[in-house]
């Protein structure tokens, strides 16, 4: 693994994002401490995934800044990412089902740009390299190791539950030397039980000095995991701050978690009788 982990912070200031002339983020602004587990949440198509993209280059802000340990994230190409130390995990690891668990973790050897992996391909047509096959499956078992996976280290991962799928996609970004590992949905399609490998795991890359940055539905897993929580709805920041005074505060419990305050709560409609006189019942 490359680099002293843990050792930058993420910052994210006034972003807006306007996608075919309807915005999409309206001033998001936050900030992410290094070896951080941070949870963003909010309803469906609140922009959760979107800050996601922006943090990873795939989609570029109208306005706003985006820094990760002083590096302008805005000037670098999404194929750049990896080279600063950000890694998004894979959502879906149904492509690689034939794969195993280590071959999966080693693909993350693989180089960041079309030109280089044109150019590794030649490279290794004409001069297979032992040397970098050796790294890359060291890199990959190391990975899996930090995440509580080597026992599977050979198995394919179709044989292995959505929980351990989840795991494997993580193991390939970290093995890739990533320090601050964006997950979208970490436990979607992972049963209650499972959930809490996936949290064990955000544990552990913790205690390695890695930040994370997550979205996840599930109130409980969020509250349970992340240090800290930043609600959305409709592209903007509803709160910041730790788990229990973000699912406490109204705004949040009214978009996200469904909840109505009494001062917020429409009036019941009168009875029958009082909207009526006597005598003058609807008909």
């Amino acid at each position: 693994m490359s680099g002293k982990r843990g050792a930058r912070g993420l910052v994210v200031e006034a972003i807006d994002v306007h996608l075919g002339g309807v915005q999409i983020l309206s001033g998001v602004t936050f900030d992410v401490r290094p070896g951080e587990v941070f949870g963003i949440i909010g309803p469906n198509g609140a922009g959760k995934t979107t800050v996601l993209n922006v943090i990873s280059g795939v989609v570029r802000p109208s306005t706003g800044t985006v820094s990760y340990g002083g590096v302008d994230l805005l000037r670098v190409p999404p194929h750049g990412m990896r080279g600063q130390g950000i890694g998004r995990s894979l959502q879906s690891t149904h492509y690689f089902r034939d794969l195993t668990v280590l071959q999966l973790a080693a693909l993350a050897e693989l180089p960041d740009s079309i030109g280089g992996a044109l150019r590794f391909g030649a490279h290794r047509m004409t001069r297979p390299s032992r040397t970098r096959d050796r790294i890359a499956r060291g890199r990959g078992i190391e990975a899996l190791e930090q995440l509580g996976l080597a026992q599977v280290a050979h198995r394919p991962l179709r044989e292995l539950s959505s929980a351990m799928q989840k795991l494997a996609g993580m193991a390939s970004a970290v093995a890739a030397g990533t320090e601050l590992l964006l997950l979208d949905e970490p436990t979607s399609g992972v049963s209650g039980h499972d959930r809490g490998m996936i949290g064990e795991a955000l544990r552990r890359l913790q205690e390695l000095g890695r930040t994370t940055v997550l979205i996840d539905h599930d109130p409980g897993f969020v509250t349970s995991n992340c240090e800290r929580l930043m609600a959305m709805n409709f592209g903007r920041v509803l709160h910041v701050g730790k788990p229990g005074e973000v699912m406490s505060n109204d705004e949040v419990k009214r978009s996200y978690l469904g909840e109505t305050t009494e001062e917020h709560r429409p009036a019941r409609p009168a009875p029958a009788a009082a909207q009526h006189p006597k005598g003058l019942e609807a008909r």
